[in-house]
C-alpha cells in the first residue's frame, strides 16, 4: 500500500496549532525517548513545552506527579504542572481554578492506573462533562492530548472495558458495569467472568476502542467480542497497543489524519469488525474480521486503514522463511508477543510461511473450546530488520479472523 505522494502528508508536522493524540500502551519508563521527545516537540519544544499531568487513575496521585515531573524535565520540558484531580478531593474536577491550569499548557499527559477511577473522577455522575473535562476539549482543539495505558484507553469514543479476559469474555459475554450490576449484596462481586465495560469512553478517538497492553494480555478475543456486541449504526473499530509501544495520531478527525508507529518493542493491533457476521446462538460464530498489526515507523490512515508501511521495510511475500503455519493450542495465551502461541505470533507466522495460507488454531480451555481460524490470502506483509534493535520485525495488514465454539 505505498502512496507516491505521502510526503505530503508529512508537511504539517511543524505546526501544533490542530488535534494531536499520542497513545501509549502502558509500561513507559524514563528511557522511553520514543514518546517523551515526541510528546515535548509537539508542545513547543525543548526549553518551551509546558506539560500538564493528570494522574487521577493512581493509588497516589500527586506521588506518581512528581515521578512524571522529574522524567518530563530531564527529557526538555520547560514546566511540568501537576493537575490536581483526584477521587479523592471531592468535586475537584468541577473547580474552575484547576481547569484554568489546563487552559495555560501546551499538551496534557493522563497517566495509567484504573481506568475506570479515572473516568469516573473527569465525569460527572449523570455522565455529563465536568468542568476540568470541558477544559480538556478545548485543549484538544488546538494543542496535544497524550496518555499511557489507562490514560489512553480512557480517551476511547466507544464502549470501554474494564474487566475480563479473551476466552472468559467469549464464553460469557458483555455487560454494563454498574455498581449494582458488578457488586453483590454484601458488596462482593457478582459471579461473571465475562467483559464488564462502561457504556463510553471520553471520547477524544470517535469510533474508536482503545485497549492498552494488547498483545501482553491477548486481548483479541475481548475486543472483538465487545465490538461486536455493542455495534450499532456506526462503525466502531479496535486499537490495541502494546506495552512500551505508542502511536501518535496527528490533525485527529481532519482530511489530513493519519498515525504513526512509535517505539521497537512490540507493535499496534487494528480490529475491524465492520464487515463481521455474529451469532452467539445456538453456538458462538463470528467470521469476517479484519486484523492489522504494525511495527516500527509503519503509518496508517485511520480514516480508510490505507496502510503506508516503514520506508526501510520491502514485501514479505516471496522472502518468507518458513514452508508452514504453526497452529497454536493456547491460542489466547495471555504472554508477550514473542511467546510462541500466542495470537500475534501464529498470525506472524502463518504471514512468514511460503506454502500455508491458512492456520487453524483452538484454546487450551476445551469446555467449550473455541477454534480460531486465520486466512491470509486476502492480505499482505512488510517485514526487516529494525534499524534500531536489528531484530526482525513483520507487519500485516487485513488477515482475516474467524472464532467458533468447536462442535
Amino acid at each position: 500500500m505505498r502512496v507516491g505522494g505521502v510526503l505530503a502528508l508529512f508537511l504539517f508536522l511543524a505546526s501544533v496549532d490542530a488535534q494531536h493524540l499520542f497513545l501509549a500502551g502502558g509500561g513507559l519508563t524514563a528511557e522511553s525517548y520514543f514518546f517523551w521527545n515526541r510528546l515535548i516537540l509537539f508542545a513547543g519544544g525543548r526549553g518551551q513545552a509546558k506539560i500538564g499531568v493528570i494522574t487521577a487513575a493512581r493509588d497516589d496521585p500527586e506521588e506518581a506527579s512528581k515521578e512524571l515531573k522529574t522524567i518530563l524535565m530531564n527529557h526538555g520540558a520547560r514546566q511540568v504542572t501537576w493537575i490536581p484531580v483526584t477521587g479523592s478531593v471531592e468535586d475537584s474536577a468541577n473547580n474552575e481554578t484547576i481547569a484554568n491550569m489546563i487552559v495555560k499548557q501546551s499538551a496534557i499527559f493522563i497517566d495509567d492506573g484504573d481506568v475506570h477511577r479515572l473516568v469516573r473522577v473527569l465525569r460527572n455522575a449523570d455522565g455529563t462533562d465536568t468542568i476540568v473535562l470541558a477544559a480538556l476539549r478545548e485543549k484538544f482543539q488546538r494543542g496535544v492530548i497524550s496518555g499511557s495505558g489507562a490514560g489512553s484507553a480512557a480517551l476511547s469514543g466507544t464502549p470501554l472495558p474494564v474487566s475480563g479476559h479473551s476466552y472468559e469474555t467469549l464464553v460469557h459475554g458483555t455487560r454494563v458495569h454498574s455498581e449494582q450490576a458488578s457488586a453483590g449484596r454484601r458488596g462482593h462481586k457478582r459471579n461473571f467472568a465475562g467483559c464488564f465495560y462502561l457504556t463510553s469512553g471520553l471520547g477524544f478517538l470517535r469510533s474508536w476502542l482503545i485497549e492498552p497492553h494488547f498483545n501482553e494480555h491477548s486481548l483479541h478475543g475481548r475486543t472483538i467480542r465487545l465490538l461486536l456486541d455493542t455495534r450499532g449504526t456506526a462503525n466502531t473499530y479496535g486499537l490495541g497497543i502494546d506495552r512500551e509501544m505508542a502511536l501518535a495520531i496527528y490533525r485527529v478527525g481532519s482530511e489530513q489524519e493519519y498515525a504513526e508507529v512509535l517505539g521497537n518493542k512490540g507493535g499496534i493491533t487494528i480490529i475491524d469488525p465492520t464487515k463481521a457476521n455474529y451469532a452467539t446462538s445456538p453456538k458462538l460464530h463470528i467470521s469476517g474480521v479484519q486484523i492489522t498489526f504494525l511495527t516500527e515507523d509503519d503509518k496508517i490512515l485511520l480514516g480508510t486503514e490505507e496502510v503506508l508501511p516503514a520506508t526501510w521495510k520491502s514485501d514479505l511475500s516471496g522472502e518468507e522463511w518458513h514452508v508452514l503455519a504453526a497452529p497454536s493450542d493456547d491460542i489466547f495465551s495471555a504472554n508477550k508477543d514473542g511467546t510462541k502461541g500466542n495470537f500475534n505470533h501464529v498470525a506472524k507466522r502463518l504471514f512468514d510461511s511460503q506454502l500455508s495460507k491458512k492456520v487453524s488454531s483452538v484454546t487450551w480451555q476445551s469446555s467449550p473450546q473455541f477454534v480460531v481460524d486465520m486466512d491470509s490470502r486476502s492480505g499482505e506483509s512488510f517485514h526487516n530488520d529494525s534499524p534500531s534493535t536489528s531484530q526482525h520485525l513483520i507487519s500485516y495488514a487485513r488477515l482475516s479472523v474467524s472464532i467458533s465454539t468447536k462442535a
